[in-house]
């Protein structure tokens, strides 16, 4: 079937990207691998093939239900890899990472719409990304945004932006979302980097910032 994900995760100093892509039905796995400065620093393998037969004979939609457990693995590495819990290769002795300061090439993430972003349960995001240093729009980044709350992780829309810098993101806000829980947006484009993080409330009037990390 050959589908997949691609993102790029920035963990302190360290700029990883994470592929995750279903082999196809000859070689009946879904790999997701991790690349730090072009080297393969962890993989994880899940063979789908008791899973394939078991739904050819339920008649389910294979390929949906293999693009749910690609989408479940992605993410689940990336929160792994974001919490400091994946075993990378060459990095088994090394000090744990100082939080990243602030630098002046990062992405500057806005968010255009603090008012109105959310209405009846349904969230739309009107994003600006700009670059930090030169304030110049940045055309073609991936902007995700989830909802997180202690480690539980839902993933809610992934876009890339316009040639102004501008994307939109409309999802309904998950169920998971309360007291307690953040709602982050991410960009990335190459190695820079921005990220917007606001707490919720039970029944949010407008997100409460957090932090901030660019």
């Amino acid at each position: 079937m050959n589908f997949g994900f691609n993102s790029n995760v920035r963990v302190a100093e360290a700029l990883y990207h994470v592929q995750t892509e279903d082999r196809g039905p000859s070689h009946p796995f879904l790999d997701t691998v991790v690349y730090e400065a072009g080297r393969v620093v962890y993989k994880q393998s899940t063979s789908y093939a008791d899973f394939a037969a078991a739904a050819a004979k339920q008649g389910l939609d294979l390929a949906q239900q293999l693009h749910e457990r690609l989408s479940h693995q992605h993410h689940e590495v990336i929160a792994q890899l974001e919490a400091g819990s994946l075993k990378l290769r060459g990095k088994e002795n090394a000090p744990p990472a100082l939080p990243e300061e602030e630098t002046s090439d990062g992405l500057d993430v806005r968010l255009a719409n603090p008012k109105s972003w959310l209405d009846s349960g349904n969230v739309t995001l009107e994003i600006e990304l700009r670059r930090r240093k030169t304030s110049q729009p940045v055309e073609d980044a991936e902007v995700e945004a989830f909802v997180e709350r202690e480690k539980q992780r839902t993933h809610c829309q992934v876009s890339l932006t316009d040639a102004a810098g501008k994307v939109t993101l409309k999802f309904p806000m998950p169920t998971m979302a309360g007291d307690g829980a953040s709602l982050v947006i991410r960009a990335a484009d190459g190695s820079h980097y921005g990220e917007l993080r606001f707490r919720l409330k039970p029944k949010p009037s407008g997100p409460v910032p957090a932090t901030v990390t660019k």
